[in-house]
Formats: C-alpha cells, sequence, structure tokens
C-alpha cells in the first residue's frame, strides 16, 4: 500500500523547490522530489513525489510517483503511487492512480479512477 504524506512537508528533504515567484509555462521535467509554490501551467513530469504547497496554481498535465495536493490544482493528474488531496485545497482535475485519498470534497471537482490494482485481500 502506497504510503501517505504527512500534510506539513521538510523543505530540506525535497530535491527542487520553485518558489512562489515562479510564473512558468511550458514542460517541467525531473527524476528527483519537486515542491511547487508558484504558477505552473503545461505539463509536469516529476519521477519521484510531486507536492503543491498551499500558494500553488497549477493547471497542467501532471505525471508523478506520488502526488500531494494543498494548492490549486486543474487539469489532469496520474500518480504510479497515490494522489493526496489536502484539506484547502483547490481541485478541478481528473485524478487517476492506485490510492486516492480527498481529505475535503467541498473543493474538488472532477473525475477519480482507481488504476492498478485489481485484486481484492
Amino acid at each position: 500500500m502506497p504510503t501517505v504524506q504527512n500534510s506539513v512537508i521538510d523543505e530540506d528533504e525535497i530535491d527542487t523547490i520553485l518558489g512562489r515567484d515562479i510564473q512558468f509555462s511550458g514542460t517541467v521535467k525531473t527524476d528527483k522530489s519537486l515542491l511547487l509554490k508558484g504558477e505552473i501551467s503545461g505539463t509536469i513530469l516529476c519521477g519521484d513525489d510531486l507536492y503543491l504547497s498551499p500558494e500553488a496554481i497549477v493547471d497542467a498535465v501532471v505525471h508523478a510517483g506520488r502526488i500531494t495536493v494543498r494548492g490549486g490544482l486543474k487539469g489532469n493528474a496520474i500518480a504510479a503511487e497515490s494522489i493526496q488531496v489536502l484539506a484547502g485545497s483547490s481541485v478541478e482535475a481528473s485524478l487517476e492512480a492506485p490510492d486516492i485519498i480527498i481529505e475535503d470534497e467541498e473543493r474538488f471537482k472532477g473525475t477519480v479512477a482507481l488504476t492498478g490494482n485489481d485484486e481484492i485481500d
């Protein structure tokens, strides 16, 4: 079962951080963990953990190992392991992962597809 991320992120353990002052449109690609605090649109390809801070505004197609959302997300998010939408987030997206947790459904609008686990224990 995938690991659920803590709601407080230790920034010292993140490989790459894009700060609040960043406004970027295009493709972001990394094999390492990534924390987004700014405004990003386009495509995000993250081979490890992707974190969206409360300040983040993301309108993108997102692929990552695990995704933790505390900010704004629009578009499509696909995770190899899990997606966690924490309370206070604003999500209008299609989410796809083997494990999806949505803490605050009032701010979620979109679709959820659980994938990759056809066995029932």
